[in-house]
């Protein structure tokens, strides 16, 4: 007769195993199921990584077309939509819009290149415009999910950037790679009040008085000529400069080599080093230069000497074979004062993919100079004066001429408030006016 205890303890055994079994079961299916939430998270990571990439170069766009300046006026008008930002889905041919998706389709989510979903632009505050980017990825596949029926995932990522210009407000400005240029603050094309009275009647770039830009940026787009004139200023429409001093440490300097076009002098002094290679030298707001500062008037200023570095050091610096318009060097073009201002690839850009391309993001024809209040800094020919940075233009060279000069498009402005307190605004490289996220 079969023992009642063995039959217990046989069911009991048996239940144990069912048991395990669907605690097996469960555990497998959560492990499973993990992996499938663990991909979808790590592919909203890399959605979110492509939205910042591509809301930073957009907003870069702001900054190369002189948009940041609130040069445009009305902010919803056409020429801003046409040729700077429209709110759009992928495929658009406007600058940011296609420079944003370019730079998200360099980086990947769950193995295939980031798509835009949509790009809106936000011209509310004309200096400081933001550009929202949002990244999407459908179909993105599930392993053990779709045991449940859920075979395929959409994930999404959304990032504003913005190009902060801080003319007039409580922000200091520093940036490194500044060419050896002193600018007066002085606007050769215009004669609006105010008049800067070391202009004669020449208006202002920057307002001294905050920091502010001066006539609502209407300089912006204009060609400015430049000439290495020393002591006297040119009639309309040259404005002169001073060849600054400036260290240079070569070892921290980033200069084209030597077979670079026009490049074979890099290394002979350092007014050419600070011309044709990005130093590290900073300059800030309130920054003293001239007679016992690191940065001074080279007093070589209008002579044969510096012109002759001057004109070869630019034309390595914009990769003209020849110092002239048509050489080889990237072309700016604006369709007037007020206007946006594109970019074309020259001939001799480094890079062979954007030679002939209209639209491109950067170019290393874009420098940034500073600028201070007009003075003569070399009364009777000693340059004993010294002057204070009260702003920075950023300047589109298009060519060097022999003598010294240089004709060029003004891209940007960034004003020094006298007030101003607190950590300085980096712009980082070549530019005053800093790009940045406001959101994720």
């Amino acid at each position: 007769m079969n023992n009642p205890r063995t039959f217990h303890r046989a069911g009991e055994r048996g239940i144990t195993i069912l048991l395990v079994a669907v605690a097996m079961i469960a555990v497998l299916a959560m492990a499973a199921l993990a992996i499938d939430v663990v991909t979808l998270y790590v592919a909203r990571a890399e959605a979110q990584r492509a939205a910042d990439a591509a809301a930073l170069a957009g907003a870069k766009m702001f900054v190369t077309s002189g948009f940041t300046s609130g040069l445009l006026g009305t902010p919803i008008s056409s020429t801003v939509q046409n040729e700077v930002c429209t709110n759009s889905g992928p495929g658009s041919s406007v600058a940011a819009n296609k420079q944003a998706e370019q730079a998200a389709a360099q980086n990947q989510v769950a193995g295939q290149p980031a798509v835009i979903e949509s790009i809106a632009c936000d011209f509310s505050q004309p200096t400081n415009p933001r550009i929202t980017v949002t990244v999407q990825r459908t179909n993105l596949p599930t392993f053990f999910s779709r045991i449940w029926g859920n075979t395929a995932k959409t994930v999404r990522a959304q990032t504003a950037a913005e190009a902060y210009n801080p003319s007039g407000s409580a922000a200091s400005v520093q940036v490194q790679g500044v060419k050896p240029w002193l600018l007066r603050n002085c606007d050769p094309n215009n004669t609006l009040p105010p008049g800067n009275p070391n202009c004669s009647t020449q208006s202002y770039f920057v307002n001294p008085a905050d920091g502010s830009i001066a006539n609502d940026g209407s300089f912006i787009g204009q060609a400015i000529s430049l000439d290495q004139g020393g002591t006297t200023a040119r009639p309309s429409p040259w404005t002169f400069y001073y060849a600054l001093s400036v260290p240079i440490d070569p070892p921290a300097a980033e200069c084209p080599g030597s077979g670079v076009v026009g490049c074979n002098q890099v290394g002979s002094g350092p007014y050419y080093d600070n011309i044709a290679c990005s130093a590290r030298f900073q300059f800030s707001c309130g920054q003293i230069i001239g007679a016992g500062q690191p940065a001074l008037i080279d007093t070589r200023t209008g002579s044969g000497f510096l012109q002759a570095r001057h004109m070869a050091a630019t034309q390595c610096l914009i990769h003209a074979s020849n110092p002239f318009l048509g050489s080889g060097q990237d072309e700016f073009i604006a369709s007037g004062t007020g206007t946006p201002v594109s970019i074309t690839g020259g001939d001799n850009n480094p890079n062979p993919s954007l030679r002939g391309t209209a639209n491109i993001s950067r170019s290393d024809s874009i420098v940034t100079v500073p600028l201070y209040d007009g003075h003569d800094m070399c009364p009777g020919g000693a340059c004993t004066e010294t002057a204070t940075v009260v702003g920075f233009l950023q300047l589109g060279i298009k060519e060097g001429d022999p003598g010294g000069k240089l004709d060029a498009v003004i891209l940007n402005a960034a004003g020094c408030n006298p007030g101003a307190t607190g950590n300085p605004v980096a712009g980082g490289g070549v530019s005053p006016i800093p790009v940045r996220l406001i959101h994720q």
